[in-house]
């Protein structure tokens, strides 16, 4: 009995234990590979071979493209791009300012500021722009020039207030004009001698700006001195966003543009407190400044509305105060009984040349009337060979249009005037106004900008130009033929 019972275990056990034992064995290994899984799943297996074919290449890199094609979140939606060749869309006015609510004084330019890329007319600021344009327009003055230059820099870096500003008097037009000098050396906010005060001047300037104007020391816009204040200070946000392209300066460079346009009056100019109709006058200086911070918004990339018909007026406005009947030269405007000057003649030639209008018969009448001209640092008349009780001003303007008519005319020049210019500089960096001057009433500061802009002439501007053959007269100069220029509208 036991036996049979042993026997009869022996056979069931043996297929029904195997079939029991793989079913065992299959549910733990169905259990491990469950596991294995989640384990395994977030593991990458990595292949790395040699690219064998350009055409391998080719589509790696197409590849790697689309991941510049992500969409960026931003928190504000900038203005649509609108070609200058059109008017942008009719928008509300600009005041109050589209950025009002928020305190740009304290912005953190330092770390907003993209890394920049100098391009258009502003593509010779860089290092080795500068070296290239001083070897190449300097006339073998640029080693001189320079030195100057970099020690007039450091003036105006020791001598800025506290609260970002320069003067002592019209803080928002020195402010502006001491920007300007920094700018055109290339120096921003990223700069390592002068990115500080440059980022102190731009608080200053936006501190100063309420509903878009520029509100300084001159009485505001009611002034004489306020409308050049505002005019400057817009030149100088215009340049500091175009260079840097530091987003919260464009709200604050369009605002002030924008009253800019909408105080250019029917004939094409600009008067004291913008006023418009039969009363309001020609004013060729307040053009000057009103046209170059026109000019520097365009270059800037600007999106205000009417901004390229400003621009045309404004040519429009200089055209009617050039005597071609007779000398060539521009006169003051219609306010007073101005005589015609050489002061006029290089506000109008410049600002003819910056918006493409350099062929223009007004702006070749008035550069052929400059080419009677000589550099003289003391105050002189007001004639052929003098620029009278204002000669800073005067020799920005025309340093600046004689550096963009090119050829010999500015060879002659740049021979004139670049050495005693430097050798009037005083030891610390600074130059003082011309005594006897109307200018001496203006300061250090104002002399400093002036005389280092001029002197930073060969690199500020792009000389954009296409040479032609032009016949023009002069007095001193026998020439019968002379290379004249073409200046492309916009970069």
């Amino acid at each position: 009995m036991q036996w049979h019972t042993k026997r009869l275990l022996d056979n069931v056990w043996g297929p029904t234990g195997a079939i029991i034992l793989h079913i065992v064995l299959f549910l733990l290994l169905l259990r491990y590979m469950t596991v294995s899984k989640h384990e395994l799943a977030s593991e990458v297996e990595v292949v790395i071979r040699e690219i064998e074919t350009f055409d391998e290449l080719d589509d790696l890199e197409q590849e790697l493209d689309k991941l510049d094609d992500i969409p960026t979140v931003v928190e504000t939606v900038a203005p649509p791009t609108v070609s200058l060749d059109q008017e942008p869309p009719q928008v509300d006015a600009v005041t109050p300012s589209t950025m009002d609510a928020v305190d740009l004084s304290q912005f953190d330019v330092m770390e907003a500021v993209s890394p920049l890329k100098f391009r258009g007319l502003y593509a010779s600021r860089s290092a080795g722009g500068r070296e290239a344009a001083l070897g190449k327009y300097s006339g073998g003055k640029g080693e001189r020039t320079e030195y100057a230059v970099k020690k007039a820099l450091e003036w105006l870096s020791n001598h800025q207030y506290p609260d970002g500003s320069w003067g002592p008097s019209y803080r928002v037009a020195m402010t502006g004009l001491a920007l300007l000098t920094f700018f055109a050396h290339g120096e921003t906010t990223a700069s390592a001698e002068y990115g500080m005060a440059i980022k102190k001047g731009l608080q200053f300037l936006l501190k100063s700006q309420k509903g878009g104007k520029f509100v300084g020391g001159g009485g505001g816009l009611r002034s004489q001195i306020g409308v050049y204040e505002h005019a400057i200070g817009t030149y100088a946000i215009s340049e500091a966003y175009g260079l840097t392209r530091i987003p919260f300066l464009r709200y604050p460079m369009e605002d002030a543009t924008q009253i800019i346009i909408d105080g250019q009056h029917e004939a094409g100019s600009w008067d004291y407190d913008y006023v418009h109709g039969p009363e309001a006058h020609i004013d060729v200086s307040l053009s000057g400044w009103h046209i170059q911070a026109l000019k520097a918004s365009v270059m800037a990339d600007a999106k205000n509305r009417g901004l390229k018909t400003a621009l045309d007026n404004g040519v429009r406005g200089l055209k009617s105060a050039c005597d071609m009947t007779g000398t060539g030269m521009f006169k003051y405007g219609t306010r007073v009984a101005h005589p015609y000057d050489n002061v006029m003649t290089g506000v109008g030639v410049l600002c003819m040349q910056l918006a493409g209008h350099a062929v223009d018969a007004e702006a070749r009448a008035g550069i052929d009337a400059l080419q009677n001209l000589h550099f003289r640092w003391t105050p002189g008349a007001a004639g052929a060979r003098g620029v009278g009780k204002w000669p800073l001003y005067g020799w920005y303007y025309v340093t600046q249009a004689r550096f963009h008519q090119g050829g010999k005319s500015w060879v002659t020049w740049n021979k004139e005037y670049a050495v005693p210019l430097v050798s009037m500089q005083n030891k610390d960096g600074s130059w003082c106004p011309p005594p006897g001057s109307a200018e001496t009433a203006y300061g250090p500061v104002y002399a400093t900008t002036l005389s280092t802009l001029m002197l930073e002439v060969y690199y500020r501007f792009l000389p954009t130009f296409k040479p032609i053959k032009t016949k023009i007269l002069t007095a001193d100069l026998d020439l019968e033929e002379e290379d004249d220029i073409v200046i492309e509208f916009g970069e």
